[in-house]
């Protein structure tokens, strides 16, 4: 999982840059794949696991994510990046 990571953590540029990503990708998944946090394999989809950390947030958390780094500690950026999704949907659809 991610360090105190919470939904206050995004800013609201940060979760526009995501919905910006999204749209590019065609789709959550399709940006997990350019991510490299989720691959397909004989029509199913496998979310990737890193041994180090370090190494995927260097390369995938940069510009608007930078500030993100220090709640990246995990080896499965599927779990990252769909916080960041659930994130912008509450932000999109926020409950009454």
């Amino acid at each position: 999982m991610t360090h105190n990571l919470n939904f206050k953590t995004f800013t609201s540029s940060q979760l526009s840059f995501f919905a910006k990503e999204l749209k590019e990708a065609g789709g959550f998944d399709e940006l997990m794949i350019t991510k490299k946090a989720l691959e397909r394999i004989d029509g199913r989809s496998l979310i990737i696991t890193y041994q180090n950390a370090k190494d995927y947030r260097e390369k995938y958390l940069k510009g608007k994510y930078r500030s993100l780094r220090p709640y990246f500690n995990t080896k499965v950026p599927y779990s990252f990046w769909s916080q960041l999704y659930i994130a912008l949907r509450r932000n999109m659809c926020p409950s009454k």
